[in-house]
């Protein structure tokens, strides 16, 4: 996905979530590399899509947050989410792909 409709997605008003995970890197033996996720409901096929964001945007994005809300928070990674993104999903997207997303 571009940029640009990275950042639409970002400024828009539908119901997102921001992830940020940490991929381990083998050569260090630490968890050092923050990744960041955009997940976004499908409703015509009642799914949730994941979408990277580039490294070079992490910036624009960690500037945006303020307009979203923390849900999940561990030493491990973050979420934050806008317009009760969970509870869109708990509505659209059948139990078994929500399952399937989060053991992935």
């Amino acid at each position: 996905m571009s940029d640009e409709k990275i950042k639409e997605l970002i400024n828009g008003i539908e119901p997102i979530a921001i992830v940020r995970y940490f991929e381990w890197a083998v050569f260090s033996n630490d968890y050092a590399n923050p990744k960041y996720l955009l997940l976004r409901i499908n409703i015509t096929y009642k799914d949730i899509y994941e979408i990277d964001i580039p490294e070079k945007m992490v910036s624009f994005l960690v500037s945006e947050l303020d307009g979203f809300e923390e849900v999940f928070h561990r030493n491990d990674g973050v979420v934050w989410e806008r317009m009760a993104f969970r509870d869109k999903v708990k509505e659209i997207v059948p139990m078994a792909k929500i399952v399937q997303l989060i053991n992935q």
